[in-house]
């Protein structure tokens, strides 16, 4: 009886294996005079014939032995749900890099990292030549429309008697015809203007103008270890050949210029290695820093502001060229009434009009080009410097301080960042979901979060975006939330757990996952048809929920299906097959 004693000292998996295959191992080696203590040994399991099935019959000993358990199909509710972490990151939409709209000198910063800033905000002063250049344009454009004015007033007076023609009338009437075209011009480049900043808005929202930078890089990265390889696996070839060459013409075989032949492509195997790999190195390197600029969401906002800018600048354009209108319109109505009522109009009182419109035009563009550098014309400005003009840098939106560029004495320019502004009325939740998982997941899903540094608040989102490539390194694809953040509890940076799609109810047959057994390409279980007897049954099942498998056919409500043991069971029907069919 020592035996016992041995399978005691196994893990249980192992002790119902082993025992198992000493049931098996004994079949057929018993006596007519058992004892009676050989007649409580558990029976071998045995093949038996239900309903043209070949199945398994088991004692109870046997059964006990190898630990067998049963569970009763029946319907569950199951919901099909994800739970991956995630990680709160700003919107592109709602990140803003600050740049100076002119170039200049910083002279005061007001705001620091971690700031909360309201929109219109002062966050820094830049002393600017080109706006003390705009500025003094502006006064230049003022003083011409003064004197434009006092010589006209001086030819109305002096305005005699002259012959009526028809060219001023027309030379009229074709400058408010180009003033019109001009306009309509404007207006529909704004328009597309502004379907660019939709789809730019949309495109960012989506992920795709911050994914692709992060996509070439990722294929370059592939094509660089790619390329490594081959010149690693060429080395290793011309390394042998080498080799044989030496060899060879140590004993004679090679000639001399055979050795150097294949000494040369070793050398140059060599070279073309190291620069693989350094090449590998490199697009590694552009990989993470690709990387480090979409979490940061850059390029999204560099984008976005890019078609922002695009549309300002052409709404400016359109507001000279309507000022511009106006004055055409004007002349071209006054031509009118002068020549329908035959009054001749001096060519010295004519000229002096045209020059005080034009005069109103200069005035009106320079006064917009100060409004397009945030200067109102009518408000004082802040201080003279050595020339320069102190301009203040104010904040686009409601936001907090991420991140800082800027010192007091920088030097910059209309396309360095000073400040990088974060918005946080809606974030992203960013999740790597496993890609056997990612089939349960739908733009759409409804999201549950929770966060450890709020253990007692629960956020609701759903799911904007699913990436629809695999990364090569972690086999997860991104999948973005996107949701409401009321008194921004939520920041960037934090970690979060998520349940994907747990609306997702289903009521259905199902069995726990270990009773499904894989045979090839089939699914079976092992269902219980009588005390001791076990068949074997295919079946047909849907994704794993939570620890269950839906059975969408095969079995039926109540049915009594193998959950512990039915490995054993498999292995004792295939063994006791075996024999038969070696018999």
């Amino acid at each position: 009886m020592e035996q016992p004693n041995r399978l005691k000292q196994l893990p249980a998996p192992r002790q119902s294996i082993l025992a198992l295959a000493l049931l098996l191992a004994v079949s057929g080696c018993g006596s007519n005079n058992e004892s009676a203590e050989a007649k409580k040994e558990p029976v071998a399991p045995q093949l038996v014939k239900v309903g043209g099935q070949d199945g398994v019959s088991m004692d109870p000993e046997s059964i006990k032995l190898a630990g067998i358990t049963i569970v009763s199909v029946g319907k569950d509710e199951l919901s099909a749900s994800t739970q991956p972490t995630g990680e709160v990151a700003p919107t592109d939409s709602g990140t803003v890099q600050v740049t100076s709209r002119l170039p200049g000198k910083i002279t005061e910063t007001k705001v620091g990292v971690g700031d909360r800033v309201h929109r219109g905000q002062v966050i820094a002063y830049v002393d600017s030549v080109d706006l003390a250049t705009a500025e003094g344009a502006y006064q230049t454009a003022l003083s011409h429309a003064l004197l434009a004015e006092h010589q006209l007033e001086q030819q109305k007076k002096l305005a005699g008697f002259g012959s009526l023609s028809e060219q001023p009338l027309e030379d009229a009437r074709k400058a408010s015809i180009a003033a019109d075209a001009a306009v309509g011009t404007d207006e529909a480049q704004i328009k597309l203007d502004r379907l660019a900043l939709v789809s730019a808005k949309q495109l960012v929202e989506m992920g795709e103008t911050t994914r692709k930078p992060v996509e070439d890089a990722q294929n370059a990265f592939a094509q660089a270890q790619s390329a490594a390889s081959q010149a690693a696996a060429t080395l290793h070839s011309t390394k042998s050949n080498y080799d044989r060459a030496v060899i060879l013409f140590s004993g004679g075989v090679y000639a001399r210029q055979q050795l150097e032949d294949a000494e040369t492509a070793y050398n140059s195997a060599i070279a073309s290695d190291t620069q693989a790999k350094i090449a590998e190195r490199l697009a590694k390197e552009e990989l993470t820093r690709q990387e480090t600029i979409y979490k940061q969401n850059l390029n999204g906002a560099a984008a976005l502001q890019g078609a922002q800018t695009k549309v300002q600048q052409d709404e400016h354009t359109l507001q000279n060229d309507l000022v511009a209108q106006e004055l055409a319109h004007t002349q071209y109505e006054r031509a009118r009434v002068v020549h329908k009522s035959g009054i001749p109009v001096s060519q010295a009182l004519q000229t002096a009009q045209d020059a005080y419109d034009e005069a109103q035009i200069a005035v009106q563009s320079a006064a917009n080009t100060l409004k397009l550098y945030g200067v109102e014309p009518s408000q004082a400005i802040h201080g003279l410097q050595k020339g320069g003009v102190v301009i203040p840098i104010v904040s686009p939106i409601e936001g907090i301080v991420a991140a800082r560029s800027m010192v007091v004495g920088q030097n910059t320019d209309t396309s360095t960042p000073l400040a990088r502004l974060v918005n946080l009325d809606r974030i992203y939740i960013d999740a790597q979901v496993y890609e056997k998982d990612v089939q349960a997941v739908a733009v759409g899903d409804s999201v549950k979060l929770n966060v450890p540094a709020l253990p007692d608040k629960t956020f609701t989102g759903k799911v904007q975006y699913v990436a629809r490539e695999v990364s090569p390194d972690t086999r997860t694809m991104l999948v973005r939330t996107v949701l409401d953040n009321p008194g921004w509890l939520l920041r960037p940076g934090m970690f979060a757990s998520l349940v994907i799609g747990s609306n997702k109810g289903t009521h259905t047959l199902a069995v726990p996952a270990d009773a499904i057994l894989q045979e090839g390409d089939k699914r079976v279980v092992y269902v219980r048809v009588a005390t001791g007897q076990f068949v074997k049954r295919g079946v047909t099942t849907g994704p794993p929920v939570g620890g269950k498998v839906p059975v969408l056919s095969g079995l039926s409500a109540g049915d009594q299906v193998v959950v512990g043991g039915n490995v054993l069971i498999e292995k004792a029907q295939e063994q006791l097959e075996s024999g038969k069919s070696g018999s």
